[in-house]
């Protein structure tokens, strides 16, 4: 048997106090019930690094794909004009990612 939640307290608050919150669940990873829930009971939930980061990550490895398959196509086409832009564009994609992704990400640790 499932030990539910079955009482309920309604809580006040103004606008400013609620976006508060829910951008403080958010950067936690929780909803906002669970974020008030949890406080209250003691906890102190943190932030998670990826929360507001993982969407950008997610951009920068598409955008890094599409760079890697460009630059094989300018390979492949014999243009070293083109193929010397293309890898240059990629070494600094790479250079932003390394910038950005902390070192610990890096290294086999999760982007999610």
């Amino acid at each position: 048997m499932v030990d539910r939640r079955t009482a309920t307290k309604l809580i006040r608050f103004h606008p400013e106090e609620l976006h508060q919150i829910t951008e403080c669940a958010r950067r936690s990873g929780l909803t906002p019930a669970r974020f008030i829930r949890e406080t209250a009971l003691g906890a102190k939930p943190r932030a998670r690094s990826h929360a507001t980061t993982g969407p950008l990550l997610r951009e920068l490895a598409r955008i890094g794909r599409c760079l890697d398959q460009l630059a094989r196509v300018a390979q492949a086409s014999q243009d070293a004009a083109l193929a010397s832009q293309m890898r240059a564009a990629l070494q600094q994609h790479e250079a932003l990612v390394r910038h950005i992704v902390p070192r610990h990400r890096q290294k086999g640790g999760s982007t999610q």
